[in-house]
């Protein structure tokens, strides 16, 4: 279930944890109703306050409208041949600029949960040769040595900390990695030299989860993910680095289709994992806003994750919708992104076609504050998958086949990690394409 201990899962022989989904509804629609959600008793408003829309619509602020009554607009279709192309943004590396965008969809009234990354300060984690030091565990102390958090350094042997994600805002911090210490403030950078790390040679331990919105309007997306993930997993298995990689899969809907949340555990067993998204449907979804909160939470709780010390570990959120921002749930999915955050895991959301301006800020919050990029499909009917309020320019970055840019991601994790310089692209067909990310990302 949601939530369990992370390697505490219980999965049938088929390798779902507790048992495969049901695909399709009894009536072949898959679709529940508009009015079904809003009489839901899980559906609860949101007290006024924080930011958020305090409403039931299945058409929040921020969402795309309806074509016509309830109905959600048709998803995009491709040509047979099509391949999936996408760019990607670092937003910590202007953090200026995304401080400044979320202020402005704010006032655009597009709402998120509450969300504040100001303040962030950056914590580099590195040996005594100057190195990075991943996997290291970093406790976080405000006034008098009160506990606020625990973060985790990522394979770069860096961690952020937002501090108004703690309700701790403009106090003096203490950083403390295997027994050094040093104090911040907000807006600064830490540097902790640790002693010496371990780099054995024996292989990267690499768990890589795909967080799937398998709703109907990701169904044309859907059928060629699974020839990206299908080439991306064989790729990341053949790398010169020979990382000991897992694959494991999380898919979500929302309350009123045939699942919610479901999981195919971790296997280490390529044609398992390969069989196991061939199988995946896309259905129902019904409004706009999906259970992203949900699956976000499973995602991070459900699969047997191994040891954050010794595992590098990667989620890679394909998705077309925000959550929903106006309903109470047991996991929001900024608590489950202090979760990752405290497991040094790295979420790389990437927006599909049908992304609007709260499906991209709610993306780009979950990639800041883990470290990650965000990545944004490209070849969508409306041009690259952004909202109409982005600052992304086409200038900002570089074009690459979907499944090129995640094996260069993962490359570059691993490049952190090994000393092995990453890959770069070998299935692009425009020769134009730079093998490097323009200035600044």
């Amino acid at each position: 279930t949601p939530g369990t201990t992370p390697g505490t899962s219980v999965r049938d022989d088929g390798g779902w944890v507790g048992g495969e989904p049901e695909w399709s509804s009894a009536d072949g629609s898959g679709e529940g109703s508009a009015s079904a959600m809003e009489s839901s008793p899980d559906i609860v408003p949101i007290a006024d306050g924080g930011g958020m829309a305090a409403e039931t619509a299945p058409f929040p602020v921020g969402g795309a409208e309806p074509i016509e009554g309830d109905a959600y607009p048709a998803p995009p279709t491709y040509p047979d041949t099509a391949e999936l192309r996408a760019g990607n943004v670092d937003d910590n590396a202007d953090f200026v600029a995304f401080v400044e965008y979320l202020d402005r969809i704010e006032s655009l009234g597009i709402s998120t949960r509450p969300f504040d990354p100001t303040g962030r300060i950056v914590v580099s984690v590195r040996d005594a040769d100057g190195l990075p030091a991943a996997g290291v565990e970093v406790a976080v102390t405000g006034a008098e040595g009160v506990a606020v958090a625990t973060i985790r350094s990522t394979a770069n042997g860096s961690a952020r900390f937002l501090p108004t994600l703690y309700g701790t805002p403009e106090q003096t911090y203490t950083f403390t990695a295997l027994g050094v210490s040093q104090s911040a403030t907000p807006d600064s950078v830490v540097t902790l030299t640790v002693q010496a790390i371990d780099r054995s040679t024996a292989p990267v331990a690499l768990d890589v989860l795909f967080l799937l919105d398998a709703t109907g309007s990701m169904g044309d997306e859907i059928d060629r993910l699974k020839t990206t993930i299908d080439t991306v997993a064989g790729r990341i298995a053949a790398m010169d680095t020979e990382p000991d990689v897992r694959f494991a899969m999380t898919m979500y809907r929302d309350l009123t289709d045939t699942f919610v949340t479901s999981t195919y555990d971790f296997t280490g067993n390529i044609d398992d994992f390969r069989a196991a998204i061939e199988k995946v449907v896309a259905e129902g979804g019904d409004d706009y806003p999906e259970a992203l909160d949900e699956g976000l939470a499973e995602a991070l709780g459900t699969p047997s994750w191994r040891d954050p010390a010794t595992t590098m570990q990667l989620v890679f959120l394909v998705a077309d919708a925000p959550p929903q921002v106006a309903r109470q749930v047991d996991t929001t999915y900024v608590q489950s992104i202090t979760a990752a955050i405290s497991r040094g895991i790295k979420v790389f959301p990437i927006a599909s076609s049908e992304s609007d301006d709260q499906a991209e800020a709610v993306f780009r919050q979950i990639a800041q504050a883990t470290g990650a990029r965000f990545v944004f499909l490209t070849g969508g009917a409306n041009g690259a998958a952004t909202g109409p309020g982005t600052d992304i320019g086409s200038t900002d970055y570089e074009e690459l086949a979907l499944d090129d840019l995640i094996v260069r991601l993962v490359s570059e994790e691993l490049a952190a990690l090994t000393g092995v310089m990453p890959i770069e692209p070998t299935g692009s067909t425009d020769p134009t394409i730079p093998t490097s990310n323009p200035d600044g990302q």
